[in-house]
């Protein structure tokens, strides 16, 4: 009887561990290894498990490879071991694709999403290519809907690993809208987690990375990406295992020595690119990329010869395969191609045609880099044939789009998730020279009191009086080890400090300073025209310069007050919060700023009236605060509440005669106590904030009111003294065009 239980137990354990094997397999190797592995099924439920494993890999492979999906559900049918439903919807989603139905592809294939997170499932494969269907359709807006709702699912109720083909595709949306930092930040998010479970998805974000950084225009960090972090896998792997990502390599390394101009290395990267493994033998998209882009650096070398049957073999791809503009693996830009051909070649009729036609694709896919891109080759084109017009029309239409796009942009072209992570380090690194320190502050604490006890035995033992020696000189080594660790603490944080306000600095303190130059230089050529009309006897022409030059050395005046206005906040800022602390009464204080900020407005403009609204709760008990510390938060909240009404009721009036006398402002000021918290809210009318900028506010220099009347530090000093000096909150609740109002919680 024992036998007969154990020869199935046998069967089934190893039937376990196979499929075991299979699934840790599924995500990182090739389809390959998994033919192989299932080869080497013999029972029923274990060819089953790996098919299932061999599906979920990457679901589009798999239909298009001996169709996978349908023996999946050939034998599952005899099996019975797992949900057929989804798997049914993705063969059905196929079958539509085929058909041209590319709609009803992606609702169907989302219904397989919808099934597929039921059962908690991990299936980044299958929404990474969620993306090519919204891709199709040119629907990048439903995409980035799509992808941030699956996001906040999948980082609430898991799995994790779903969530880097989601950051995948919000990285596209945002690379369409030509905002890179945003496109590079969150391809990077998912390269952190495909590095995690699959290695050849990390290979690709890292490799789109380094193209977006090229078409941003910061080649170092591009050829970073290519040859620190690409490069190796690549190596690793071979051209067998990612052919077009390494096609896309050269791709992308051939664009920056364009942008160089090192031509010749740019068309042998490209040909090494066509080289590799099976990319002349397939019309794929990287193919004609590769081809279009050595066509266009043979133009630049006004080789024509060598670049016409380039482009006309690229065409041909294109247009058998119906590519758009934009593919997964780069920019396939024919007609553009066509355009230089026959520009550089003379020919300005077929050259105009092949640009209008470039330029309605760029418009159709929403891609603001090549709209931007061939707007600005219009104007040249049409400046050279002499239509002056047509040129400016354009030029006006790439420069009103530039500013859209600038917009979004940083001005240092490094992404934002890159520069967070760097803080991060940062701030590891200070705590672990932190753990150091005390580590070594409870080793001294040791070895002093072993000192000690050796210096009561002394009297007793003179033999260890060489131990008390060399113990004593071992604490002096280590004192001073620790008087060099606490000097590289306190640097590293005074640097950490200093990184997080040298951005704002730079570019606050730079427009006073230019104001001051300017006006400098003008004052030299003033005096030297005075000096003339001196020369001259004109006494009435040379007071008129003495006067402009003592206008104009007012307003240097002013604007190096300025700049000292500037660094003395920044000084501050930068300062920890000391003042003792003592009971004060909030009602009393608040209404004494109140009137204090009202009045020192009415100084600057006799005709602003405003309406004081005060909801004081007289039973609030008294709190501990830093009096002038907190005297400054309110002095500030108050004086943006009465800076954004004033220009509310100017802008009202401006617009529409006698309108402004219906616009009253309101400056609403409420405390009260809660659970053992007392709260101050400070309301206006005014036009409230964003949503684009609400989560900004409270960064250092960043400020919304026009250069010269703000430095953008007091909000950020507020968040200071309220969080860390006081250990409450501060919060903003706000609708745009209608009101703010500021909550400030603290503890009793």
């Amino acid at each position: 009887m024992m036998k007969k239980l154990i020869y199935p137990c046998l069967i089934l354990l190893i039937c376990f561990i196979s499929i075991k094997s299979a699934r840790g397999q599924a995500i990182s190797v090739g389809f390959d290894s998994l033919k192989n592995v299932l080869q080497q099924q013999t029972t029923l439920n274990g060819r089953v498990k790996v098919l299932q494993e061999l599906v979920d890999a990457d679901p589009t492979f798999a239909l298009h490879n001996d169709n996978y999906i349908m023996q999946l559900l050939q034998l599952n049918q005899q099996a019975k071991l797992i949900d057929p439903y989804p798997y049914q919807l993705l063969l059905k989603a196929a079958q539509y694709a085929k058909a041209g139905q590319i709609r009803q592809a992606l609702d169907t294939t989302l219904l397989a999403v919808h099934e597929f997170d039921k059962q908690h499932k991990i299936i980044s494969p299958l929404l990474f290519n969620v993306r090519l269907y919204y891709n199709k359709l040119n629907d990048q807006e439903a995409r980035l809907k799509f992808y941030k709702s699956q996001l906040e699912y999948y980082q609430v109720n898991g799995p994790v690993e779903n969530t880097a083909s989601c950051y995948h595709g919000i990285a596209g949306y945002y690379f369409y809208q030509a905002d890179y930092n945003q496109a590079i930040s969150n391809y990077l998010k998912g390269a952190d987690v495909y590095r995690k479970f699959n290695p050849r998805l990390y290979f690709n974000a890292i490799s789109v990375v380094a193209s977006n950084y090229q078409v941003w225009g910061n080649d170092e960090r591009a050829l970073y990406y290519l040859e620190k972090r690409l490069k190796p896998l690549g190596d690793k792997w071979g051209a067998n295992d990612v052919n077009n990502w390494i096609c896309a390599y050269y791709y992308t390394l051939s664009r920056v020595a364009v942008r160089n101009g090192h031509y010749q290395e740019a068309i042998a990267d490209l040909d090494k690119g066509l080289r590799s493994y099976k990319s002349q033998q397939t019309n794929t998209g990287i193919n004609a990329i590769l081809m279009v882009n050595e066509a266009l650096v043979y133009i630049k070398l006004n080789q024509l010869n060598q670049a016409l049957p380039l482009l006309t073999r690229a065409k041909f791809i294109t247009d058998s395969a119906g590519f758009p503009l934009f593919t997964t693996q780069g920019l396939l830009e024919t007609d553009y191609g066509f355009y230089q051909y026959y520009r550089q070649s003379g020919d300005n009729a077929k050259a105009k045609i092949f640009l209008q036609t470039a330029s309605q694709k760029a418009v159709k896919e929403h891609s603001f880099e090549l709209r931007l891109k061939y707007l600005k080759e219009a104007g040249d084109f049409y400046e050279s044939v002499k239509q002056p017009l047509l040129a400016l029309q354009y030029n006006r239409q790439y420069f009103k789009l530039l500013d859209t796009v600038n917009i979004r942009q940083d001005k240092f072209k490094i992404a934002q998730y890159e520069i967070d992570q760097n803080d991060k380090e940062q701030r590891e690194h200070i705590n672990q020279l932190k753990q150091e320190k005390a580590i070594q502050d409870y080793q001294i604490g040791r070895r002093n009191a072993l000192l000690w006890g050796s210096l009561v035995v002394l009297f007793l033992i003179s033999g260890l009086l060489v131990f008390i020696y060399r113990q004593l000189h071992t604490n002096k080594k280590t004192l001073s080890a620790l008087r060099k660790t606490q000097r590289q603490l306190i640097q590293s944080e005074k640097m950490a400090s200093l990184g997080e306000l040298t951005a704002g600095i730079a570019h606050e303190i730079q427009n006073p300073l230019n104001f001051v130059n300017n006006f400098s230089e003008v004052n030299k050529e003033m005096l030297d025209e005075l000096d003339e009309e001196l020369d001259k006897g004109d006494i009435t022409e040379a007071k008129a310069i003495a006067a402009d030059i003592r206008q104009n050395e007012e307003k240097i005046n002013h604007h190096g007050k300025r700049a000292d206005f500037i660094v003395k906040g920044m000084l501050l800022h930068s300062r920890n919060t000391t003042g003792e602390k003592e009971p004060t009464d909030i009602n009393v204080m608040a209404n004494e700023f109140l009137k204090l900020s009202y009045h020192g407005l009415r100084a600057k403009d006799k005709n602003f009236n405003a309406e004081l609204i005060t909801n004081f709760d007289q039973e609030l008990p008294k709190v501990n605060v830093a009096h002038q510390d907190i005297g400054r938060v309110l002095l500030n909240l108050f004086n943006n509440a009465f800076y954004a009404v004033n220009e509310k009721q100017k802008n009202v009036a401006g617009h529409s005669f006698g309108a402004g006398d219906d616009y009253k402002p309101e400056i609403t000021v409420t405390t009260s106590y809660d659970k053992n918290s007392l709260v101050i809210k400070v309301k206006d009318n005014g036009n409230g904030i964003p949503d684009a900028i609400k989560e900004k506010i409270m960064q250092p220099f960043f400020t919304t009111k026009p250069t010269g009347e703000g430095t953008g530090l007091g909000l950020s000093l507020s968040y200071d003294i309220v969080v860390k000096g006081h250990g409450g909150s501060i919060a903003v609740d706000t609708k745009e065009g209608e009101f703010t109002e500021f909550i400030i919680e603290l503890p009793v």
